[in-house]
């Protein structure tokens, strides 16, 4: 009775678990500290900060740009969420970057412009292909990568528990390698989730499926079981709300972002949206996280693993005859 109470209480705590997780992080979504260029003179983006503060303080962090192509250039580099030109009155988001960033950065500007009593045009500079127009595809995209790289670090060791350090690189290579192929085409060429970028999105989601796989065989070997267990729930009911999920990670409570960028669900994520729609920019940081990963698995993989405990056989007794 007392092992079946057990699992109750542990199935429930993992339920618990899960959806802390996810309702903490996306429950009641707040922008912090959002970049947005502003082409204008200092002391104008200085008045418009002081003004969007009064609204919401720490949304939004502006900064000066001299030029809108200038702007525009941060804008598809990844170093702003949303250029700002007030003389022109106009608006520039990157939906591709984030649907729900580009649509709260839209709110915000056009109700202080309307309170100014003046128009706010707003332009897409990165829009969603009509495959993903939710914007919701990439995260459950990167999910679908993890998922394959944990199944086959786990099957790796009940099918070829025999094999060494060489043999199991290249079955996570090769599984990886089929893995990301097979991802990339469904949402490339089937659902136009993700198109034009198939064979750097082959690369990337191989990346990211070694990653993975790499991490969960190391920690198996290391620790058995429990460390697929460890690394499941690091990478998923922790991992995946701490990216900030769709909503993006400026969308989520600041700890929990910061927690996100150290962890590989978010830069994947990163990786992903920014090969497809932004021609490879700002790639070194997300790739960089999951490389250190990967050394970290390979390292793990490497190491002398759990030794097998000795059965003990018991002595016999002799049977007079």
């Amino acid at each position: 009775m007392g092992k079946i109470i057990g699992l109750v209480v542990g199935v429930t705590l993992l339920g618990m678990l899960f959806a802390g997780s996810f309702l903490g992080a996306f429950h009641q979504p707040e922008p912090h500290g959002v970049p947005v260029a502003v082409v204008a003179p200092g002391e104008q983006v200085a008045q418009l900060q002081a003004g969007i503060d009064q609204r919401k303080e720490g949304a939004f962090a502006l900064s000066e740009y001299t030029t809108a192509d200038v702007a525009r250039a941060a804008l598809l580099d990844r170093e702003v969420d949303a250029v700002l030109v007030p003389q022109e009155g106009k608006l520039i988001v990157a939906s591709a970057g984030g649907r729900t960033g580009a649509t709260v950065i839209t709110s915000a500007f056009q109700a202080a412009a309307q309170a100014q009593g003046r128009p706010l045009q707003v332009e897409d500079a990165a829009p969603l292909p009509p495959g993903d127009s939710g914007g919701i595809s990439g995260m459950f995209y990167v999910l679908a990568l993890v998922l394959p790289g944990i199944a086959l670090a786990v099957l790796m060791f009940q099918v070829a528990p025999g094999l060494g350090l060489g043999g199991r690189l290249g079955v996570l290579v090769a599984g990886s390698l089929v893995a990301g192929t097979g991802n990339a085409w469904l949402a490339d060429t089937v659902f136009g989730a993700l198109p034009g970028r198939f064979g750097w999105l082959v690369l990337v989601s191989s990346g990211i499926s070694l990653a993975i796989g790499l991490v969960v065989a190391g920690l198996r070997k290391l620790l058995g079981v429990p460390g697929v267990g460890v690394a499941a729930l690091l990478f998923i009911p922790i991992g995946l709300p701490a990216s900030g999920g769709p909503l993006g990670a400026r969308y989520i409570p600041e700890w929990y972002a910061a927690i996100g960028q150290f962890l590989p669900i978010g830069p994947a994520a990163e990786a992903v949206r920014n090969t497809v729609f932004f021609d490879g920019a700002a790639l070194w940081t997300p790739v960089g996280v999951l490389t250190l990963w990967a050394l970290l698995g390979l390292v793990l993989l490497a190491l002398p693993g759990r030794r097998p405990q000795p059965t003990v056989v018991a002595p016999r007794t002799p049977v007079a005859v």
